[in-house]
């Protein structure tokens, strides 16, 4: 069933880079470099990707989360009240203001005061947390106006900064500060103490410039966001529980086509986020780590409902309360039986005139030409807004104004690129878990995913190298423009297509050819579909692989849907289904197809087998719903050769032709 909602298609598409290359950019980006073009889009977001770190950018200052006692300063907090040992700092009754570079270390509560820092942009001030606790009542407790500010956590200690409901500005300020821990220039975090952050009037922690954390445990909640960051944010280790009205951890620049990045390189992360779990503009991109995402309520938060039939995939609750991993799996048995290896025959995408679809003969049984319900129109996730006192500003007047915002309940998001190089994901979202508004490259990792619309959507270019999906619930399963998959161990649960390559519909009747590509070469992939089950407004090449569909019952849906060709060069093809609008395969196929109907609709657990003249089983699968329709394809399957297709205790024989050689039971 092909979507009528989808993000719009950029006609023209950009040149990617190659999958192979996993930066997702195109060319040397430096922290400093002052970029000349805008990447701004005309929806307020980046739409170009300057991008190509694989790893963070880190000075020895930032790396160094040690101190020499000796020569740093003491600022001792006690209630309303601060004492120094030191002639650097500017104490004036319950604040305390830093203006030079150096190291200064504080220890103690601080009731209703505030900790400036205003220096040079390139003077290091290292803040040394040693058991500090911080809190204002009124604004910003931690406040850095200039200067390039390291924030050290102790080792064994714990640590906390707090704000108010409400901020207070004074002349010339409006929306900023707006952060329990606002920078305006650079601001990184090490160390390996703990650090809790609470953001009750805006967000947790902010930074206009570079945002950097090297290691810590932090607790992070905020009424909005909780990490924000403008050029880039990144991540070395560390551990991250944030819980955020909005977005969980975001950068907003998307004007500088080398900035606006999220680069992790690893840490553990716990995100519960009334918007988007991580956000970037330009790239986000994931190199190893632990995450536990619950974004915009989560899956359950737009209940997928398709007309009588309940959602496929199950989530369960696990006994830490966080709808994570280890979901029930829905009922059914999996395919039986192992499916023999098979080889990925070279050669380019084929050309020529496009063959005649072909539709599967047999009856169909009666009350299977109801077609399945649409998807519920869609609507905006609750948003928590900003807290305040009556009759301060408003939300508008609070929000970054360089910055245009968007309803979210994405897991992760970007932009432009997104990569995920490795880590372990458990996902559960309102919206997509993973979205770009161009590419998505999963060079690795391991991805349990809950969602309420896809499991993977890109606009333009989805590509799977390697790793594991497990997608437990979704509307699709895959999405894009173009899909490839070269690797990895793919299943999908989907109350509407497992994968669906489409662009745009606006301008497009629903099976009209857009020139999108579906593309198998290798890996293993297993399909559960209530509505389609491979589905490409254009093409499908299946080239490798090992690939196991199971679509709809009904008759509105068929495990094969395209709109030009469906051609199988190689691999291991099993497709089942129902037969009111299945296709076949392409008759072009390279490989061997065995295609054909049953009398009437088989039950669950049906075993269909094809046996070579000696009797030996080439390959098997049962049906995990009623079925009328199958397709299968072996590297085993030769031409010209007799076959025995056996299903539910019935056997036909059949000799292989060119392309598609069909068997009905009747």
């Amino acid at each position: 069933m092909k979507k009528k909602r989808f993000l719009a298609f950029i006609t023209g598409m950009l040149l990617v880079v190659p999958a192979g290359s996993l930066a997702g950019c195109s060319q040397e980006a430096s922290e400093s470099k002052e970029s000349v073009e805008s990447s701004a889009g005309a929806s307020g977001h980046a739409s170009e990707c300057s991008v190509s770190l694989t790893e963070g950018k880190y000075s020895e200052e930032k790396l160094d989360d040690t101190w020499d006692v000796a020569s740093a300063v003491q600022i001792q907090l006690e209630n309303d009240t601060i004492t120094s040992d030191g002639n650097k700092v500017k104490i004036e009754e319950n604040k305390v203001t830093l203006t030079e570079a150096g190291i200064y270390v504080l220890s103690g509560q601080l009731k209703d005061g505030q900790v400036i820092v205003d220096a040079e942009k390139e003077d290091y001030v290292k803040i040394v947390l040693n058991g500090a606790d911080i809190s204002c009542s009124s604004s910003v407790p931690v406040y850095s106006k200039g200067g390039n500010v390291i924030i050290t956590l102790a080792d064994g200690t714990e640590n906390s900064i707090s704000d108010g409901e409400g901020y207070v500005y004074g002349e010339g300020e409006t929306e900023e500060p707006s952060a329990a821990v606002f920078a305006k220039d650079d601001l990184t975090f090490n160390g390996t103490g703990t650090l809790t952050v609470n953001g009750n009037y805006n967000h947790a922690i902010q930074c206009k410039d570079a945002l950097k954390f090297v290691d810590g445990t932090y607790m992070v909640s905020a009424v909005n966001d909780g990490i924000v960051g403008k050029d880039s944010i990144s991540v070395k280790n560390g551990q991250y529980t944030i819980e955020s009205g909005d977005d969980g951890i975001k950068v907003t620049n998307y004007e500088e086509q080398d900035k606006g990045y999220v680069l992790i390189e690893n840490g553990i992360f716990r995100i519960t986020a009334g918007g988007d779990g991580i956000q970037a503009e330009t790239l986000l991109r994931i190199n190893d780590g632990e995450f536990q995402i619950a974004a915009g309520g989560g899956s359950s938060a737009e209940e997928l409902i398709s007309e009588g039939e309940e959602q496929v995939g199950r989530r369960a609750e696990s006994p830490d309360g966080f709808n994570g991993g280890g979901a029930g799996m829905p009922e059914g048995e999996k395919p039986t039986g192992e499916m023999p290896e098979g080889s990925m025959p070279e050669g380019e995408k084929p050309t020529g005139e496009m063959p005649e679809r072909e539709r599967p003969t047999g009856e169909m049984p009666e009350g299977e030409a109801a077609a399945m319900g649409q998807k519920m129109p869609e609507g905006e996730v609750p948003v928590p807004g900003k807290k305040k006192p009556a009759g301060e500003a408003s939300d508008a007047e609070i929000s970054d104004p360089e910055y245009e915002e968007e309803t979210g309940g994405k897991a992760l998001k970007s932009y432009v690129e997104l990569v995920i190089a490795g880590g372990t994901f458990d996902l559960d979202a309102a919206d997509d878990a993973v979205h770009s508004n161009q590419n998505i490259t999963i060079a690795d990792g391991e991805l349990t995913v809950s969602t309420g619309d896809d499991g993977l959507h890109a606009d333009h270019l989805l590509t799977i190298e390697s790793g594991g999906i497990d997608i437990l619930k979704s509307y699709e399963g895959l999405e894009g423009f173009e899909i490839i998959i070269n690797g990895g161990d793919i299943k999908i649960y989907a109350s509407d297509d497992g994968i669906n390559a489409a662009g745009d519909s606006e301008g497009f009747m629903p099976e009209e050819d857009q020139g999108a590509v579906l593309t198998i070469n290798d890996g293993t992939v297993y399909v559960n579909a209530q509505g389609d089950g491979l589905d490409a407004n254009g093409d499908i090449f299946i080239n490798g692989g090992k690939i196991s569909v199971h679509g709809p019952s009904d008759g509105g849906n068929g495990t094969l849907d395209y709109a030009s060709i469906c051609k199988i060069t190689g691999g291991t093809f099993v497709g089942i289904g129902s037969a009111g609008m299945a296709q076949n395969p392409s008759e072009d196929s390279i490989q061997p197809v065995i295609a054909g109907s049953f009398a009437g609709s088989v039950e669950e657990g049906t075993v269909v087998a094809v046996k070579d003249s000696e009797g030996r089983v080439i390959l098997s699968a049962k049906t995990e719903k009623t079925a009328q329709w199958f397709a299968l394809s072996s590297p085993e399957l030769k031409e010209g050769k007799t076959y025995l297709v056996c299903a539910g205790g019935e056997e036909r024989e059949v000799k292989t032709g060119e392309g598609i050689s069909i068997v009905n039971f009747k």
